[in-house]
């Protein structure tokens, strides 16, 4: 059986193999078995790497690896667990506002909505920082298919068993989830991670 991984070095793009692409068209994007994405934003043939990376001196070194305890937010039903590092503020849990509130005004409230809402909310964060735990089970996989969407203007988004390995245990910081988001416009702090910071540069692709 072909396993799906992503490997990199501090200096390098995305070396993608055996991984579904999907554009952000929702079309699978025609790749071989190995192919390599861009990280530093600069790429003219964005998702794909076109060398940009070195002519403008990426260097994709992590400015934050500091990870801290996940946080639990335990209600009647259901308790929200939160992996602040993770997250990259996509906003799909502001749209349930009584329970995660607002991006400027934060709240986690588990008895804010009723269950299978929150669990529809948490599964749309594409990051792996939310999840939640029912009955003294942590779910945290949600992927039947394994799979790299790109994002329109932001991150990848990878799904399913997909294997990270770099040069900066950058695995050591995932979840135990089947989901995480990738950083393309070159601009986190928290490499390869995407940390928001398209949101912030300008970043299109």
């Amino acid at each position: 059986m072909k396993k799906s991984m992503i490997i990199l070095s501090t200096y390098s793009p995305l070396m993608v193999i055996d991984t579904k692409l999907v554009g952000i068209d929702s079309n699978n994007i025609d790749t071989p078995r190995v192919c390599s994405l861009c990280r530093c934003g600069e790429s003219k043939f964005k998702p794909q790497c076109d060398g940009s990376h070195a002519q403008v001196g990426f260097v994709g070194e992590r400015e934050d690896s500091e990870k801290k305890e996940l946080e639990y937010y335990q209600g009647r039903d259901i308790t929200i667990v939160f992996d602040r590092y993770l997250c990259m503020g996509a906003g799909y849990c502001g749209e349930l506002e009584s329970v995660f509130g607002t991006h400027d005004a934060p709240i986690y409230e588990p008895d804010g909505a009723h269950v299978d809402d929150i669990i529809a909310t948490i599964k749309k964060c594409p990051s792996g920082a939310l999840s939640y735990i029912i009955n003294d089970e942590h779910f945290i996989n949600y992927y039947e298919e394994t799979q790299i969407v790109v994002e329109q203007d932001g991150p990848l988004n990878c799904q399913g068993e997909i294997t990270l390995i770099d040069d900066q245990d950058s695995d050591a910081l995932l979840p135990d989830g089947d989901h995480y988001t990738l950083c393309r416009c070159g601009g986190s702090k928290k490499k390869p991670f995407c940390d928001g910071s398209h949101l912030d540069n300008g970043f299109t692709g």
